[in-house]
């Protein structure tokens, strides 16, 4: 027989069970869900990252005549939006149009990068070199009337020339951009 006294009157504390098939499981779950959301994440979002241009422009569509008719329609928005584009290039020689000069380029240049460039390669590359063109003259204005110090006139000239080799540019490739001289 045993005594009280052998016997202990402390409960021993066991470790917990431990649950790795339970945790398992969880973190499978948990990451088959994650890989799930992924697949319909990319899928709606067109594929993935392969955009061909950084900065927004639409995707290359079409052919040269497509963008040369979305552009046609760019030129007659901005001539009607930004009324100093349909007054002729020489209005654009003159220091007290600077600030609207800039901003109906810009618009204009924004306007052709809203138009897709056409899908086969070397009509891309010629609406490419139009619509590089375009940057230049945009920046050359913004230029001008970023700048602390006034305006040469042979700055305002450069820029243009610019402005009117992107037109005369755009024109080459079938564009209609008589209402912007």
């Amino acid at each position: 027989m045993k005594l009280l006294e052998d016997v202990s009157s402390a409960v021993t504390h066991r470790p917990p069970p431990r649950r790795t098939k339970l945790t398992l499981g969880v973190a499978a779950v948990f990451l088959l869900v994650a890989a799930v959301v992924g697949i319909v994440l990319v899928a709606s979002s067109g594929g993935g990252s392969d955009d061909t241009a950084a900065d927004g422009d639409p995707r290359p569509s079409g052919t040269l005549a497509d963008w040369a008719t979305g552009v046609t329609d760019a030129c007659t928005t901005v001539a009607a939006e930004q009324p100093i584009m349909a007054q002729g290039p020489e209005v654009r020689l003159d220091v007290a149009n600077l600030a609207a000069v800039e901003a109906g380029t810009s618009a204009l240049v924004s306007a052709v990068h809203d138009v897709p460039l056409p899908a086969e390669e070397a009509e891309q590359t010629q609406a490419n070199a139009v619509v590089d063109t375009g940057d230049q003259a945009a920046q050359a204005w913004t230029a001008l009337t970023d700048s602390t110090a006034e305006a040469t006139p042979e700055q305002i000239a450069q820029a243009a020339e610019l402005t009117a080799g992107f037109v005369a540019g755009m024109t080459q490739l079938g564009v209609n951009c008589t209402p912007i001289g």
